[in-house]
């Protein structure tokens, strides 16, 4: 079960977090000329994180529920393809 007390960026490897708060600075400078310090770009990614974090990871868990679904469908028609006749005894004249 996932931990609900921790947001998603504290979850995150300590490297690649470092690598996104650095893809962060390079954004914010050659899109919008911004020269921000690798604290505020990793209080920015932080703020974002939490904010769509919840949804990112319902999405996911959506994602996992209807592939399982669709596995499970091929299970069940694999074993009902498996299936045999049952024993039928015959009718006899007493």
């Amino acid at each position: 079960m996932a931990d609900k007390g921790r947001g998603l960026s504290e979850r995150l490897d300590a490297r690649r977090r470092r690598a996104m708060v650095r893809e962060l600075q390079a954004w914010l400078l050659e899109e919008r000329g911004e020269d921000v310090g690798e604290l505020a770009a990793g209080f920015l990614l932080d703020f974002v994180l939490d904010l769509a974090g919840p949804d990112l990871y319902n999405a996911a868990l959506a994602d996992a529920a209807k592939a399982f679904r669709e596995h499970a469908d091929i299970v069940e028609a694999d074993i009902a393809s498996l299936t045999q006749d049952a024993f039928t005894p015959r009718e006899t004249e007493d």
